[in-house]
């Protein structure tokens, strides 16, 4: 939905000072419709430029001025409108609308001399080539379709979807749906992995645009229902990003705002209704193309409608809908205007008039959504920004990185500076100047004061001596020598195995070195010299594999390696029972030494020292913090990570990717530091415990830590 552009709001503000003789004839093809009421139920009406299909919003005061423009001269206009109303109308008021009419080319030229300034004037403008090609990178339409005969003749088919009756079948379809869903919410959940695979991105796409494509027929049929004309309907591009759009400008025709708001809803509508019957048919399918198909659809339906099309930050859906709600048309420029307006007061206490009269509320409002909406659009376009660059080759990446921050963060922030500049004749010392100097003296000081005398990095504590044991081989239990909890010195026998595999092998391999050595008996010295040196390489194999079984044996007597408690004993571990191989027995630890293993990055390498005191904070939060100390640093980074528990693939704070070979490799470059446990508490002897290590280190202000990463970076995206 195109904004329609309100005559009284903050932008006209500054006008031309000017007066005109004689007031600019109005163009003969412009119309002319009551609007919904505003935000106090006062009475608008939108002026409709049919050639350009803009339409603009006029206020009480503006409608009655117009009624009375045939007058021509501004003096007896604001004279007649004060007399016959009960508005209280000026020259100044005639000569603001004016303007306003000629700049938006609502006026008419009857002389050659005003058709050729008006032509220089709009040749001046005319953008150069390279502010058309940003602007074109930045955002653009491209229309695609005429639908309104389409959709005129389909009418009687999508009405049935707006009637009470499929609203009241679309709520129990919903219910039921989720319901049957909740009850396989392990299997639904379980599903969304199929989103990290090229096939499972590229269902996700085509139900995307599926969806959104009965998200625009939605808007399409709501504009037909009430009789509007839908011209176009296409793609635009958002910073190269696609979306399908509609043109529901016509809706400004509409007197009621919960018919406006009603268009608006339809496209969410539409989605949803798709989202609530295809999560309700999930639930009846087999496993199967369909079933995913269905999911596909289901998921990308409520995701997109959530999380961008509710979305009153930009000018989607959910914004016209809050726009319509609040009753503010042009709510992001009007909003805008006051939010700058309340930062200059409380910076530099101008004292000046708002903007605009609204209430209390409504200005609360309104500004609490303007400093929302930046700090959004703030994280959204330097997101995209960093996005823009990754997807191009480095060079032109850069380029278009810094085109969209110049151009949606950068260009803002400058026009308000340099308005501030341009005031600075104004500033005088007051409340508000003296707390926001104090307020930047401060900010000033905390960045580049060494406040910072701690580092803080992901550790985990653990016995010093610590083993898991595992059965070896595939192999039955003959006998099991521990209980949980129980003491045990260093070589007890723990567990006694049994494998009849392993024995035939044994015996196998016996069999075979026999023959071996019996085969090469048998030959004399010069007798088949070629064979001879076959039976040897082979009976050294044989042999090999010999001592390599007799080794297995070995491990079927499982023994403690040093002295320990046995902390967890698998159940059931009776005599007799078959263990696959690797399947866990027990595990042993030496409690009397515990120790940390923390992991620093390579910035906060050089701050630390050895002999440094830290503690370390449990992740369970029912265990209080245990001092450290500083014993060893690494000075290589961690080729392989050797606590897992640490890793994310475990739920840990450490990124890693999986090599395949089972190895746990970070994605940065991480060091471990190793500490040791001062006092070691009861409570503290588990297996490993992770937590976070704050470790006290050389000081360092913010500003120096935010050089040196920004160093970092350009550093390492400097080479082409």
């Amino acid at each position: 939905m195109a904004e329609c552009i309100a005559l009284n709001g903050p932008h006209d503000a500054a006008v031309d000072g000017s007066t005109a003789a004689m007031v600019s004839p109005l163009r003969q093809d412009l119309d002319l419709y009551p609007g919904a009421p505003g935000a106090t139920y006062e009475p608008t009406w939108v002026l409709h430029d049919p050639v350009r299909n803009k339409f603009f919003n006029l206020g009480w005061l503006e409608f009655e001025l117009l009624k009375r423009w045939t007058r021509e001269d501004p003096a007896s206009i604001a004279d007649y409108v004060s007399k016959e109303t009960t508005l209280d109308a000026t020259i100044e008021d005639v000569n603001a609308l004016d303007a306003f009419l000629v700049r938006n080319q609502l006026v008419r030229i009857d002389d050659c001399d005003a058709t050729w300034t008006r032509y220089q004037s709009t040749v001046s403008k005319k953008p150069r080539l390279s502010s058309l090609l940003l602007h074109r990178y930045l955002f653009f339409f491209v229309p695609l379709v005429h639908p309104d005969r389409f959709l005129q003749a389909t009418l009687p088919v999508a009405r049935p979807f707006f009637s009470s009756t499929f609203r009241k079948l679309l709520a129990l379809v919903t219910m039921l749906g989720l319901y049957l869903v909740m009850r396989e919410w392990t299997t639904f959940a379980q599903t969304f992995a199929r989103f990290f695979s090229f096939e499972g991105l590229l269902y996700f796409a085509l139900a995307l645009i599926v969806s959104k494509c009965l998200h625009e027929l939605g808007h399409a049929y709501a504009c037909k229902t009430y009789g509007l004309h839908v011209p176009t309907m296409g793609v635009a591009f958002l910073v190269m990003w696609p979306f399908l759009y509609t043109d529901t400008t016509e809706s400004w025709k509409l007197a009621s705002r919960r018919q406006r708001m009603a268009i608006g809803i339809a496209g969410m509508f539409a989605e949803l209704s798709l989202a609530a019957f295809a999560t309700l048919l999930w639930s009846f399918l087999s496993d199967g193309p369909v079933r995913s198909a269905v999911f596909f659809l289901a998921t990308a339906s409520w995701a997109m409608t959530l999380a961008i099309n509710i979305n009153p930050f930009m000018r989607w859906d959910g914004y016209y809908l809050l726009s319509d709600l609040l009753g503010v048309q042009n709510l992001q420029p009007r909003a805008f205007a006051l939010g700058r307006w309340r930062l200059r007061e409380w910076l530099f206490g101008f004292k000046d008039p708002p903007p605009e009269t609204h209430d209390r509320r409504m200005r609360r409002i309104l500004i609490a959504y303007a400093y929302s909406t930046w700090i959004y659009r703030l994280i959204l376009f330097l997101g995209i920004a960093l996005l823009v660059y990754h997807f191009f080759f480095k060079a032109l990446g850069i380029i278009l990185m810094a085109a969209e921050l110049v151009w949606f963060i950068g260009r803002p922030i400058y026009a308000e500076l340099k308005e501030w500049r341009r005031r600075k004749t104004s500033l005088k010392w007051n409340r508000n100047t003296i707390v926001s100097s104090a307020l930047v003296v401060l900010a000033l000081a905390l960045l580049i004061a060494p406040w910072e005398r701690y580092t803080t990095a992901p550790g985990v504590l653990k016995p010093l001596q610590h083993k898991t044991f595992y059965a070896p081989v595939p192999a039955r239990l003959q006998g099991a020598h521990i209980v949980p909890d129980q003491f045990v010195s260093k070589d007890e026998l723990l567990f006694t195995l049994h494998s009849p595999e392993l024995d035939f092998h044994i015996q196998d391999a016996r069999n075979q070195i026999r023959l071996y050595r019996s085969s090469l008996a048998r030959q004399g010295a010069t007798h088949l010299l070629e064979r001879r040196d076959v039976v040897q390489r082979e009976l050294r194999k044989a042999v090999a594999a010999y001592r390599g079984y007799l080794e297995q044996l070995s491990q079927l007597q499982i023994k403690a390696p040093f002295s320990g408690e046995m902390v967890t004993v698998t159940e059931n571990l009776t005599a007799g029972r078959w263990l696959p191989e690797s399947s866990p027995l027990a595990t042993l630890v030496n409690t009397d030494t515990l120790v940390v293993h923390a992991y620093v990055t390579e910035d906060q390498l050089d701050r630390i020292q050895r002999d440094a005191p830290a503690q370390f904070h449990p992740e369970n939060p029912r265990l209080k913090p245990v001092n450290v100390r500083v014993t060893e640093i690494d000075r290589a980074s961690t080729k392989s990570l050797s606590e897992p528990v640490l890793a994310s693939r475990y739920g840990g704070p450490l990124a890693t990717r999986d090599t395949g070979s089972g190895a746990l490799v970070p994605t940065e470059a991480v060091y471990r530091v190793r500490l040791a446990v001062r006092n070691p508490r009861e409570d503290l002897k588990q297996t490993v415990l992770r937590g976070v290590v704050r470790i006290k280190a050389e000081s360092e202000s913010w500003l120096k830590r935010i050089w040196r990463t920004v160093g970092a970076v350009l550093i390492r995206e400097s080479g082409f």
